[in-house]
Formats: structure tokens, C-alpha cells, sequence
């Protein structure tokens, strides 16, 4: 198939293995055990395997099945024993290679393995491995633009008479009742990227499509962007039920209060500020609420990071270098952070939280701003997972609140001290650019003085200053 292309590792290293196995190697009890034996050569392993013979010969079918699709779907096996494994698995039973290859192909990140699965794939000519390419191709690839995809010349030859956008859209609208919703996501996400946001908003209202994912995204049109991740889909659907729906209510009708202007850049991460500001709040103007907001971080000192080793790329910090790319609900949502500052109980539960996470030194701790009858407070929430004292994982439970909450937050508390890590590092901005969420990270300057600084999706860093014990 024109455009896919091997590596030449893997054919290297099955000439070596098959040189081996002509010379006959001593034949082994057990050759799965073989198999997966990372500590022995891949050229032996591969070579002691094809003792195996034919998968339905052996006296527990089922065992090698599973040691097969082990070797295959894991990176860390070397690419020779993987085709093999591959070639095996299709030849025992085509059908249900194909089935489960459908759901586990987005596992294979090694291009050598992934090239020789799509040309098999088109070899056999079913259009309905078009979704598991789909998902493939959704993902971001270091190796290849999106135009020299294996996965794109795969697609286009098994829908013949269908441009690329309308095969992964035929995807998405799929009228088959077995196609996961995370497939459909991933067929939306990619049309996104394929088509730009303005195309696939108008695909989006006219389709005649009645699946609940095209409902849901449907009835947000109200929004300036909608939501084009797996994990903006899963926001929309939480708040669009939260409260039975109530929520979703309130939040269209003040966004209908805004004008054409104030509406740019609205998205799901601003409906909490909306649904909390007053309502003369609502009646400034862009350039009003950032005069506002200049004047409050006039007196601020932007604390300096002190990044040694590796260099870290991190955005500016000051409010001024990113005002332009700021919308209107973006400023609403910093100002809301900032009047907050001055609220000494809400402050005073911030640095208890604070000590509790420099005492613990298996985790960072963090939680969710929430803003409750014009009142802020710091709803803390443990990790799922405790991996070391620079690291902070976000529950389902914390992730869940956070969609109807002003802003995710954490603290860098490791010392009193930490002027160095005041601001959110390169993992923080991979959150927010992920989840699309607002966040601030609290950061120990001394013990008694806690840095603030506020950041969003598209890099925005904005030094809030300090708060004091």
C-alpha cells in the first residue's frame, strides 16, 4: 500500500532469529516460558517459539492465545517476536484477531509493529476496521504529520468515494448501536483537528444524528467553544445532568445575557464564575473588568522561580503579557480568585491545608475553589494515588466537583522555603491543557506567606501575589 512504510529492525532481527532456528536450537520444555523470557536473546526466543507449531495442536490453546497477544500488544517486546506473535494469531483465527486488534491498536506506539497491522488491515478489505483507524489516527504522532499517516491512506482506501473528514464524521454518526462512545469521541476530536472547529460545528448542527453524544453536544451550541476531548465530553455530560439538569438551565440563561462580545471564548470551564458573580458584575465590559482586575495586581511582586537542571520553558507570569489572549469570562474568573484572597477564613483554611502537606511527604495535596452563595471556599480532596512529595493525582471524586467549581488547586509545599517552584511546572499546564480547566497553585514562600498564582489552557500564567497567615 503506497504511503505505509516498515523499518528495517525488525526484518533484521527475524533473518537472525530464522538463521538460528535452521541451525536447530535444543528443543525446551515449556517455549512460552521461553518466549517471554526478556533476559534471553529475541533471535533464540523467536527461534525456541516456532517449536510451538500450530496454536490449535497444543494441549492448552487458550494459554498460548494469551502469551501471543502479551508479546504483541506490549511496546516493550521486540518488534520481530511481535510480528510473529501477530502472524500467528491472524493464521489461528482471522475473526477474532480482528476483533480484539479493533480495541487494542491505539496500545501499539511502535511504528514498525503499527505499519505491518494497518497493511494487513487494508489487505483484508473490511471497512469496519475504519473505527479502530480512527482511534488510531486521533492520537498526536512525533513520527508523522497528519497528511503521511499510515492510518489516513488506510481509511481513505477502505471507504472508496469518501473523503477522509467524511469517513472518521461517518464514525462519529455511526447509526451502529455497538460502536463505543469512546470511539465516537475520538472520531469527534479528530474531525476537530481535520476540519477546524467552525466546519465541524456546522456538521455538528446538521446532522440528523439522534445518538445522546450528538444530543449533548448539540444542545451546547450555546457556547463559543465546545468541548473536543475525551475529557471535555465528560464534563459536558456531568453538568448537563447535574442538579437534573437544572444547572445546564441557569447557565444558558445568563449566557444569554452576555453580549456578542462578552460571549468570545466561553466555554465550559466559565460557567461556575457566570453562575456566581452578581449581576451588575455581568453588565461590565471587556476592557472594564480588566481595568478592574489591572488595578487590583498593581501592587503585586511577581515572585521570581529559581528553575536549575533542566531547563524548563515557562510562560510569564506578569497579567499584562497575557491580557490579549484573556476573554471576558476569563477575567470574570481571575477576578473572582483575587477577591477572594482577602477572605481571612478562607485563607486561614489554605495554610492548614497547606502544613497538612508539608507534613506529608508521600504526596502533594490539592482541591477545588468553590464559590457557594457568594462565598469561596477550599474543598480539599485526598489523591487517588500517592507517588512522591512533587506529585499530586487528582481524584474522580476532585475532578468531578472541580466541573462546577472556580478552579482546581494545589500546593507546592514542600519546604517554606520554595520560591523556586512558585507557579505551576510544566506538568501543571499539561493538566489544564488537557482537562481545559481553570487552576492555582499555592506556593510556601515562607512560613507564613503562601505565593498565588492563577493558569489556564493556552499557557497563561498569571502571578496573583501573595497571601499572609
Amino acid at each position: 500500500m503506497a504511503g505505509l512504510r516498515r523499518g528495517a529492525g525488525w526484518t533484521f532481527c527475524l533473518v537472525v532469529a530464522l538463521s538460528h532456528a535452521g541451525c536447530g536450537p535444543t528443543p525446551v520444555n515449556d517455549p512460552l516460558a521461553q518466549l517471554l523470557n526478556r533476559d534471553k536473546d529475541p533471535a533464540l526466543r523467536l527461534a525456541t517459539a516456532q517449536q510451538l507449531g500450530a496454536i490449535s495442536d497444543q494441549t492448552d490453546p487458550a494459554r498460548v492465545i494469551s502469551v501471543l497477544h502479551r508479546v504483541l500488544w506490549s511496546d516493550s517486546q521486540p518488534t520481530g517476536l511481535r510480528l510473529w506473535a501477530m502472524d500467528r494469531l491472524i493464521a489461528h483465527n482471522e475473526p477474532d484477531f480482528w476483533r480484539i486488534a479493533s480495541r487494542r491498536i491505539r496500545e501499539v506506539d511502535q511504528w514498525p509493529v503499527l505499519n505491518p497491522l494497518i497493511d494487513k488491515a487494508v489487505q483484508r478489505g473490511d471497512p469496519k476496521f475504519t473505527a479502530a483507524l480512527v482511534r488510531s489516527l486521533a492520537r498526536t504522532s512525533m513520527a508523522y504529520t497528519d497528511e503521511s499517516r499510515p492510518e489516513r491512506a488506510a481509511i481513505e482506501v477502505l471507504n472508496p468515494g469518501q473523503t477522509l473528514e467524511q469517513a472518521v464524521w461517518g464514525v462519529f454518526v455511526s447509526t451502529d448501536e455497538s460502536m463505543t462512545t469512546a470511539t465516537r469521541v475520538d472520531a469527534w476530536a479528530l474531525t476537530h483537528r481535520l476540519a477546524g472547529a467552525e466546519r465541524t460545528r456546522h456538521m455538528l448542527l446538521e446532522t440528523q444524528s439522534q445518538h445522546p453524544l450528538v444530543l449533548d453536544l448539540q444542545s451546547a451550541d450555546w457556547l463559543d467553544k465546545l468541548p473536543v476531548n475525551r475529557e471535555g465530553i465528560l464534563w459536558l455530560m456531568r453538568v448537563r445532568g447535574e442538579d437534573e439538569g437544572a444547572y445546564w438551565v441557569h447557565a444558558r440563561e445568563l449566557a444569554k445575557q452576555l453580549s456578542d462580545t462578552q460571549s468570545i471564548g466561553l466555554e465550559l470551564r466559565h460557567l461556575p464564575v457566570l453562575m456566581s458573580v452578581r449581576s451588575d458584575v455581568l453588565e461590565q465590559d471587556k476592557a472594564s473588568a480588566l481595568a478592574s482586575l489591572t488595578r487590583r495586581l498593581s501592587a503585586i511582586t511577581i515572585t521570581p522561580r529559581e528553575v536549575t537542571g533542566i531547563a524548563m520553558r515557562l510562560p510569564p507570569e506578569a497579567l499584562s503579557e497575557h491580557a490579549a489572549s484573556l476573554c471576558y469570562a476569563d477575567i470574570l474568573t481571575i477576578n473572582r480568585i483575587v477577591e477572594t484572597l482577602s477572605d481571612r477564613a478562607l485563607v486561614a483554611t489554605l495554610f492548614n491545608q497547606a502544613d497538612q502537606d508539608l507534613a506529608d511527604t508521600s504526596t502533594e495535596y490539592g482541591g477545588v475553589l468553590v464559590d457557594v452563595k457568594e462565598h469561596v471556599t477550599a474543598e480539599l480532596y485526598p489523591p487517588d494515588l500517592r507517588a512522591h512529595d512533587q506529585k499530586f493525582y487528582s481524584s474522580n471524586e476532585l475532578i468531578h466537583r472541580m466541573y462546577t467549581g472556580l478552579a482546581h488547586y494545589h500546593f507546592h509545599a514542600q519546604k517554606h522555603a520554595n520560591q523556586a517552584y512558585a507557579g505551576p511546572g510544566l506538568g501543571d499546564l499539561k493538566f489544564v491543557e488537557n482537562l481545559h480547566a481553570n487552576a492555582v497553585v499555592f506556593t510556601f514562600l515562607d512560613r507564613d506567606t503562601l505565593g498565588v498564582d492563577y493558569y489556564q489552557p493556552g499557557g497563561v500564567v498569571v502571578d496573583l501575589g501573595v497571601i499572609r497567615r
